[in-house]
Parts: C-alpha cells; sequence; structure tokens
C-alpha cells in the first residue's frame, strides 16, 4: 500500500510575504520542483504605514510623555511638600494684657462698612522672622516680628503689589488696652494675631498669611546664583552697622573666618547671598529704618528677576530651597496656583511699593506718653487708608474709623494734596 502523502505537496519554511515552491517525485524517483507561485504583495497605502510605522511610534512616544509628566507631577509634589501647613482655626487664642490665655472672638465687633473686595485680587501677609534668637515656636510665636509686608496679587493683571509696613509703627492690638508697636502681635499670639492687627488698620481682608525664616535667605539667593545691587560706600564700610559689620557678625554666628566674602569695594557690585542679606539688615546708614525697609525691597526685586532668568531646572531646585523656609495657614492648592503657574506668568517682575506710614502721615521720635523714653512711630492710620486702597484696588471707599493713636498727627486730604503739590 502506497503512502498517501508520498505525492502531497511539500511547503519549505519562509515568512508568508515571500515566495514558495512545491516539489514532488516523478516516475524515476526524484524529486523535482514545480513552477514557483509568487504571492501579490499589498500596496503601501496610508493606512498601512499608520498602522504597522507611525502608530507605534506614537505608543512609544505616549508612554514616554506619561513617564515625564507622571515625574514631574511627583517633583512638584515633593516640592510642595517642603512647605509647613497650618490648619486654619477659626478661633485662635492669644495672650491679653492680664497674660490669660483667650479667643479673638471675645474681641471681635461688627463694622459698618465693608473692606473692599475684588475677586481676582488676594492679599497675603508676608512675616519675616529671624531665628538666630531662638525664641520662636513652630508656629511663629514668639519674639517681634522683623519683617511685615502685604503682598497684593492680582490674577487679571498678572502683578504683584507690596505694602511694607515698619515694625516700630504704633497700633492697637486686641486685649491691650494701650498701643504698641506693631511687630510686639507675634509675641501675643503670633503670625494670626497680627494678621488681625493689620486688617484691622489698613481695613483690607487678607486670604492668609505666610511667615519666613529670612536666617535661611542666604541658601534662597545663593541658588538663584546671587545679586547685582548699587552699593553706596557708607553702606559698605560704616561701623557699625554696615554690610561688612553685619558680614562679620554673621560669619561668627556660623563658624566661619570673620573676614570670609568682606567687601573691598563699592558700586555695583555682585553679592552672594550672606552678603545681600547683610546688606538687607544695614539700619544705621541713610533714613534707618525707612532705610532698611527700602534695601529689603531691593532685594527681594532682584531675587524675583534672577529667579525669572533661570531655566526650568534651576528654578525648580531654587524654589526647594523656598519653599522649604515657608510656614502657611494658605491652602496646598494656592500655593501650587501660585508658585506654579502665576509666578511664571507675571507680566511686570518689577514689584510696585507703598511704605507704611506715608511721608506727612506720622511722627517719630522719643515718647514717654505709653511707655517711658521708647522710640517710635506714631501713624494717622486713618489719613493713609484711602491711599492703600487706591494703591491695591484703584479705587477708595467708606471705612470705619481706626482709633486715633496717641500724639499721631491728624492730616486732611486737602492738606495732604497742597503738600505733595509743593
Amino acid at each position: 500500500m502506497k503512502d498517501s502523502h508520498k505525492n502531497a505537496p511539500v511547503r519549505r519554511p519562509g515568512s508568508a510575504s515571500q515566495q514558495f515552491h512545491v516539489e514532488h517525485i516523478n516516475a524515476k524517483g526524484n524529486v523535482v520542483s514545480a513552477k514557483r507561485i509568487r504571492r501579490r504583495k499589498k500596496p503601501w497605502t496610508f493606512r498601512r504605514v499608520c498602522l504597522r510605522v507611525l502608530l507605534p511610534i506614537i505608543l512609544v512616544l505616549t508612554i514616554i510623555a506619561g513617564g515625564i509628566y507622571m515625574a514631574a507631577m511627583r517633583y512638584k509634589d515633593y516640592l510642595l511638600d517642603q512647605i509647613e501647613y497650618i490648619p486654619k482655626d477659626e478661633n485662635p487664642t492669644f495672650i491679653n494684657e492680664a497674660s490669660s490665655v483667650v479667643h479673638i472672638s471675645e474681641y471681635t465687633s461688627e463694622t459698618s462698612f465693608q473692606p473692599i473686595e475684588e475677586e481676582h485680587i488676594h492679599n497675603f501677609l508676608l512675616i519675616g522672622i529671624d531665628s538666630r534668637s531662638r525664641k520662636y515656636t513652630e508656629d511663629g510665636t514668639g519674639s517681634l516680628a522683623d519683617v511685615i509686608m502685604v503682598m497684593s496679587v492680582d490674577d487679571s493683571e498678572g502683578t504683584i503689589k507690596l505694602v511694607t509696613i515698619q515694625r516700630d509703627c504704633y497700633a492697637y492690638v486686641p486685649g491691650h488696652t494701650n498701643p504698641m508697636k506693631i511687630n510686639a502681635a507675634m509675641s501675643y499670639g503670633g503670625p494670626y494675631l497680627l494678621s488681625k492687627v493689620v486688617e484691622n488698620h489698613l481695613r483690607i481682608v487678607l486670604d492668609g498669611y505666610a511667615y519666613v525664616n529670612f536666617y535661611n535667605m542666604e541658601k534662597v539667593i545663593d541658588a538663584v546664583g546671587g545679586i547685582d545691587l548699587e552699593v553706596t560706600k557708607s553702606e559698605v564700610f560704616h561701623e557699625p552697622g554696615g554690610l561688612n559689620s553685619n558680614l562679620r557678625e554673621q560669619n561668627n554666628l556660623v563658624g566661619d573666618p570673620p573676614e570670609k566674602y568682606v567687601l573691598s569695594t563699592s558700586g555695583m557690585v555682585h553679592l552672594n547671598g550672606r552678603q545681600a542679606v547683610a546688606y538687607s539688615r544695614i539700619r544705621e546708614v541713610g533714613n534707618g529704618v525707612y532705610g532698611r525697609t527700602e534695601r529689603q525691597v531691593k532685594v527681594l526685586n532682584e531675587l524675583l528677576k534672577e529667579f525669572s532668568n533661570l531655566g526650568t531646572t534651576s528654578k525648580l531646585a531654587a524654589l526647594d530651597d523656598i519653599l522649604e523656609m515657608v510656614a502657611t495657614d494658605i491652602s496646598r492648592d494656592d500655593v501650587e496656583k501660585y508658585a506654579f503657574d502665576f509666578l511664571p506668568e507675571v507680566r511686570n517682575m518689577k514689584i510696585e511699593t507703598l511704605g507704611i506710614p506715608i511721608d506727612g502721615y506720622c511722627r517719630e521720635g522719643m515718647f514717654s506718653d505709653v511707655r517711658a523714653n521708647e522710640w517710635s512711630i506714631r501713624p494717622d492710620w486713618n489719613g493713609m487708608i484711602p491711599i492703600v486702597q487706591e494703591f491695591l484696588y484703584g479705587e477708595t471707599t467708606d471705612f470705619d474709623k481706626v482709633e486715633e493713636i496717641p500724639n499721631a498727627p491728624k492730616v486732611k486730604p486737602s492738606e495732604s494734596s497742597d503738600e505733595d503739590s509743593e
């Protein structure tokens, strides 16, 4: 019996698209090839190109992009985690003049006029502290505030405005009969009490606060590569309290040689972090505490400018240093919005500033009516409120009068306009 498969065609291995041939055995028992058979190739249509070439490339790129996006999101979360978030307290406590711990609700009263509020304008209190004193608790309560600023952010215009408040300005603190220097509010109730005092005396609404340890500002300025500033000869060499004098003090605190980073020249100079901090602490040169505030604003302006000029990677590295020195009751979502969405889109990197007290609206000197032989600034808060309203919102409105500070001037709007015209 013959094998049934003996004359069956034999297929050689190969791909489907290749030609193949059929073999059979002839009468003499020799293997011979049949006629070669060719498969017809399909034409390269646009659809076939997409399916076989473009689609795999797109899939690979999508996977890569997704991985980069996920890594970026994780790094953003890491940066946001560097901040200390302080839960909002609806009825916080503070210390009154009887040294009793009381709730802020006990000293809250209704006002007749609502402060101006615009949906696209948000005000935040920035508080600078210096941990060299080592008298601060984790929430900032403790010694006096060194820097007090209201940062106003306009989401619509993409601008930043800054109202700087001299820490020696007299103000009324809830729970205390006599006025005191405004920075003392930090001692009695931390950032929240200071926020209330600022709101009460400027008749504005604050959307939150952030306090920054300026003792670490050196690292932030170094993170952006330093800043360029014009410094005078007296600012550099004045003893005591000039830049070099302050620098030696800082060197001593960290255990560095006294002459490290000391400047030998004035004029336009490039300052590293420690030099810039020493510059911002100058108060014995020029216009005293006013001059120091002006220097602090200059440093902030240059810091913001240098930050905006950095590449993306360097910006993220700088944010790593900046955010770790911030504690705030601003929500994480809002911090993300302003740090990663708003700040890179700011149209005018130069901050507009208004200093409190305003010239002509205060008296300053040694007074003994409240505390014997205390140097202080006595502002006319009611005279300055319309100017603050105009600066922040471009309009003025009626407001509840602030209790007058002893020995403060009472400036009428007509008097102010006459002085400005001279």
